[in-house]
């Protein structure tokens, strides 16, 4: 025991200040958009780029917003659900767990001026502001099982890499005396997790998400002799994600030492919460080849975000000695907080319509990103900045997003349905995300109403720690989020 405090206490010593703790997930989240809006464009597969005349047309082509010939008040509240089951991969069981989360927002809010220039070339002038929702970080899931490795040894083995000790995860533990110097002078942290590598441990998290990136859009769109249109949106999107992470586990082996001498169970929780403010521009223009044809594209600029991510960590750590004392270690990081900035990569929107004279419309959009040029730009850390810049190039790659949607008008009722396929944003990966909608709408001469359901599903991997030393936790998330959206327009 003596041996033990004491390394305690030489590791307190030596602790070094935490590189930031960005990864290329994080900035695969903060430039994954999904279908908003109004529930007019929900319901429409958010395809209505190159017809316009909805709200939400602002954050994808602005220069939809030409053929605006009233004003118009939007209001669109949308309730929210994330239902998510997970599996431990390599467990023995491999037992299936499912939460839900749920929440109430508003996907869009503005207003639209219409006006008419006097000039005789131009038949609209039209200028709109408010907020788009681009993305909804609301999400809970819990896995658990029994496999073999321990969060232990990813710690044990940052401690006696060439990084050295993290305030935030491998100095925790050796706060909580679960990694220990017993010979202080080789400065090698020894663990009770190594006397039985290969042992059985019950593990359980509970991972809660929640946040969103709202855009607030200033917009000006023309219509020039009812052939051309062009628009363009400054775009300041405010962003704020909060992550609370709780890890676990126990020994479940039969006898007073267990599977793994010494050690009863720990408990690892971590807490982020990122906010942050960008700024973009979006440009688009439509061409009206036909009455009935309308052929639109978009360009939007990469967004500049300034982010701040404030952050905190702590170990609880039990454990017995052979002559039955029981030691609770615990320990609390301190607050740590770290101002960066991310630059999103360039989109470009090419979108089609067809109107089928009073029935209807056609249309569909396709969208190009290069998910590896997102960049991290930080503040004095070199280093830092051009392993994780290095990482996003070489694991993402371009990827097209194709949104389909379709209406049928009939007197004043409108019935929708749109198809989203969202290629996978990582290299070597051919898998594809759909997205499922459908709508109904009620549209007078002064007032609508919209109603729409937005299914997305998607598979992704969680890996909660990696040591090179011991199996990897995989966990495999199947997600099932269902959107339903209302809208309200005044026209004036």
């Amino acid at each position: 025991m003596a041996n033990r405090m004491l390394s305690l206490f030489v590791g307190l010593l030596f602790f070094t200040l935490s590189l930031p703790a960005q990864n290329s997930f994080d900035a695969l989240r903060y430039s994954t958009f999904q279908v908003g809006g109004t529930a007019r464009s929900i319901g429409a597969g958010g395809a209505l780029g190159a017809l316009g005349a909805d709200f939400s047309v602002l954050s994808t082509n602005p220069a939809g917003l030409g053929w605006y010939r009233k004003g118009e008040f939007v209001l669109s509240p949308t309730f929210y659900n994330a239902r998510t089951t997970s599996t431990l991969i390599n467990s023995k069981d491999e037992l299936a767990t499912q939460e839900n989360r749920n929440n109430f927002n508003v996907n869009a809010l503005g207003v639209v001026v219409a006006s008419r220039p006097t000039s005789p070339n131009w038949s609209t002038f039209n200028f709109g502001i408010g907020i788009n929702r681009l993305a909804n970080f609301h999400q809970k899931f819990v896995y658990e099982g029994v496999s073999e490795g321990s969060i232990i040894l990813a710690h044990q083995e940052q401690a006696n890499g060439p990084g050295g000790i993290s305030d935030f995860e491998s100095g925790l533990s050796i706060d909580a005396q679960a990694l220990y110097d017993l010979e202080p002078q080789d400065g090698i942290y020894e663990s009770d997790l190594e006397l039985a590598p290969d042992a059985p441990i019950f593990r359980r998290q509970e991972f809660v998400s929640r946040g969103s990136i709202n855009e607030l859009v200033f917009s000006f769109a023309g219509n020039y002799k009812e052939r051309i249109l062009l628009g363009a949106t400054v775009g300041v999107p405010f962003l704020r994600y909060e992550e609370d992470k709780t890890y676990q586990e126990e020994d479940q082996g039969a006898g007073p030492d267990g599977d793994v001498p010494l050690f009863d169970d720990l408990e690892y929780t971590e807490e982020l919460n990122t906010t942050g403010v960008g700024i973009n521009l979006k440009v688009g223009m439509i061409y009206r080849v036909h009455p009935a044809v309308r052929l639109g594209l978009a360009v939007h600029t990469p967004t500049a975000f300034k982010l701040e991510d404030a952050f905190r960590s702590s170990m609880g750590y039990n454990f017995t000695y052979p002559d039955g004392e029981i030691v609770n270690g615990f320990a609390e990081s301190p607050d740590g907080l770290f101002n960066y900035r991310l630059r999103t990569p360039w989109r470009v929107i090419g979108s089609g319509g067809f109107i089928i004279k009073k029935m209807g419309f056609l249309t569909a959009e396709v969208e190009y990103v290069n998910y590896g040029n997102n960049e991290f730009r930080y503040d004095g850390f070199i280093d830092a900045e051009r392993d994780v810049n290095n990482s996003i190039a070489n694991e993402f790659e371009p990827a097209l997003n194709i949104r389909l949607g379709a209406e049928a008008a009939y007197e004043i009722f409108r019935f929708r349905a749109g198809l989203g396929i969202q290629q996978s944003p990582f290299a070597n990966d051919d898998t594809t995300n759909n997205t499922y909608s459908a709508g109904f709408g009620i549209r007078e001469e002064n007032f609508s109403i919209d109603f729409a359901y937005q299914l997305r599903r998607n598979e992704e991997a969680f890996i909660p720690y990696q040591a090179s030393g011991s199996p990897e936790q995989a966990v495999l998330n199947e997600g099932s989020f269902n959107k339903f959206a209302f809208t309200v327009g005044f026209r004036f």
